[in-house]
């Protein structure tokens, strides 16, 4: 079908998910929510049924589900607006702190998101080397301060407040540069496992998923081609979202 590759890509991404797993597995949906039904579906027939359903459902201008190409990512935070459950596993709070460089007052502003953006410097980095950027203090010049009303800028920096169930990483693509990320890695002491790599070469989305496990294979999702891959993540430029899953309560 014309216009699937970003919504398959998207439910891979999904269904990776253990707590996703978990509740369709046990036929587990929200009665009158339309996508939720068919999402269930969809799991439990193999996409023997529901896919139409479910295109009808989020086929939008914006995300022309069937007809064109969309974005995998977008789709992806269309369903957590939908889907309260997958909101829930992926929700966490960050905190910007704000510090006037004339005054050294400190202003906290608390927000809630259910992805973390990364960038990189346009070469080859860590994902480790682009979370630590995202939450490193950075100046901004002509910031007014409303205690002391100086215009000398301030310092930000983010700070999180809570930890996810399910971590999303997007990656911006405008810097050009590649991820080099890992099946494990630890944020500020929790463990999380890779679980969902979501690829997108500016014509074509595919993905990757396993179920955690140091021993579980990679699967790649390319349409309807279906092929293992190391148990090493491929690194690659093309990357687009990485789902890590808390591995401790």
């Amino acid at each position: 079908m014309r216009g699937s590759c970003w919504v398959n890509a998207c439910l891979q991404a999904v269904f990776s998910i253990p707590g996703v797993r978990a509740r369709y597995g046990a036929n587990t949906f929200e009665p009158g929510n339309a996508i939720d039904e068919c999402l269930c579906l969809i799991w439990n027939t193999r996409a023997a049924e529901g896919l139409g359903r479910f295109f009808e459902h989020v086929r939008t201008e914006a995300m022309p589900a069937g007809t064109n190409i969309g974005d995998a990512h977008e789709l992806f935070l269309f369903l957590c607006d939908k889907l309260p459950f997958l909101d829930k596993l992926c929700r966490f709070e960050i905190v910007d702190v704000i510090t006037c460089k004339a005054c050294g007052d400190v202003q906290r502003k608390t927000d809630s998101v259910i992805e973390q953006p990364v960038t990189t410097d346009g070469s080859d980095s860590t994902l480790a080397e682009c979370m630590m950027s995202a939450v490193a203090a950075h100046e901004i010049d002509g910031w007014a301060c409303e205690k002391c009303k100086s215009s000398d800028g301030c310092l930000k920096q983010l700070q999180y407040r809570s930890f996810p169930t399910a971590l999303v990483v997007y990656k911006l693509a405008q810097d050009g540069g590649g991820v080099k990320y890992s099946n494990n890695i630890v944020v500020n002491g929790h463990k999380y496992g890779l679980v969902s790599v979501s690829c997108y070469n500016g014509a074509h989305w595919w993905g990757l998923g396993r179920e955690l496990g140091d021993n579980e294979p990679w699967l790649e999702f390319d349409d309807e081609r279906v092929s293992e891959r190391p148990l090493s993540p491929p690194i690659s430029k093309n990357m687009r979202m990485l789902i890590y899953y808390r591995l401790e309560n």
